[in-house]
């Protein structure tokens, strides 16, 4: 089973505005839009759910993890966003997997339309952005969201690491190793580090092998790091025990799913030519590509030790 765990969807000039989509065209100035074939238009960065399903049939995609945005000082953020996912999920139920996306400084009434997504629209999980609000992922402000996600049993995804966003973005605000507070209070909840924290991945590898319930993503990986890179964190994470916890993510529709299937695709075969041991085995990507995530979701029933699960122990 093929799963991306990192797609976002918006609309644009709800929860998506024009000011924001002309700030990305401005970073990708020169590159062509990978879905028109033109200059990149403010527009491009939100597509129609059904060009969603084109593209992940295209790809032999199974199934994707819808998520929205939150971007409060870029007024990227609608309240009823919720039911924009839900709306999707119920169309192809079979296909989407929707999170709810969180303002982290919401308070109550965020909790409670959190509560409402999971409880009532069908969502299976969290996903927040602190950082690109001036809140770092440990402000125990967010406390009541990490809280409610604990209680419902769903999971959190967390950006983690660098953006380009002006607004609203402090690199410092998203270590990873800052999520160690909110797991110290929450034992039991399954977090998911976004982008397995980019430039800090080593740490954020040493964080998920003391905590089992912790995950990493790649969105955006295959676009910002060469093979070597991949290989080496990888490798890593076998040895640490935790590549069965590595997610595949995108970061559609910013970029398309093809980049990262070739991209982490070419892993194995360059983790045994350059003997980058533990060696990267088929079984590994299996695992990244669907396996862990089907775990995570509980689609399947988990193994531990699938992909190199256990390794070496924490001192």
């Amino acid at each position: 089973m093929i799963i991306n765990t990192h797609t976002h969807m918006m609309r644009f000039g709800v929860d998506f505005p024009r000011e924001l989509g002309e700030f990305y065209v401005r970073m990708f100035e020169g590159q062509t839009c990978w879905h028109t074939g033109q200059p990149w238009r403010a527009e491009d960065f939100c597509v129609p759910p059904e060009r969603l399903i084109a593209d992940m049939d295209e790809c032999g995609i199974d199934k994707v993890v819808v998520l929205g945005v939150g971007y409060i000082p870029w007024n990227a953020y609608d309240p009823n966003a919720g039911e924009y996912v839900q709306s999707m999920v119920e169309r192809w139920p079979d296909r989407l997997i929707g999170f709810y996306t969180a303002d982290p400084l919401g308070g109550p009434e965020e909790v409670k339309r959190f509560e409402h997504g999971v409880q009532k629209q069908g969502l299976r999980g969290l996903k927040m952005l602190p950082s690109y609000n001036y809140v770092a992922v440990h402000d125990r402000r967010i406390w009541p969201l990490y809280e409610a996600a604990q209680a419902m049993e769903v999971p959190v995804l967390v950006h983690t690491g660098w953006s380009m966003l002006p607004k609203g973005k402090m690199l410092e605000y998203d270590h990873p190793l800052y999520l160690e507070d909110v797991m110290i209070d929450f034992p039991d909840l399954h977090l998911i580090i976004g982008h397995t924290g980019f430039h800090w991945a080593e740490e954020a590898l040493h964080f998920m092998g003391k905590y089992r319930h912790v995950y990493g993503d790649f969105a955006f990986w295959a676009e910002s790091a060469p093979v070597w890179r991949v290989a080496q964190i990888w490798s890593w994470a076998k040895q640490l025990g935790v590549m069965d916890r590595l997610l595949w993510g995108s970061d559609y529709p910013y970029v398309p799913f093809q980049t990262g299937q070739e991209q982490f695709g070419k892993v194995a075969a360059y983790s045994e030519r350059h003997e980058i041991e533990p060696i990267i085995t088929q079984e590994d990507v299996d695992s990244f590509f669907g396996g862990a995530a089907a775990r995570m979701l509980g689609l399947v029933r988990e193994e531990v030790g699938v992909g190199g699960g256990r390794g070496a122990a924490c001192p």
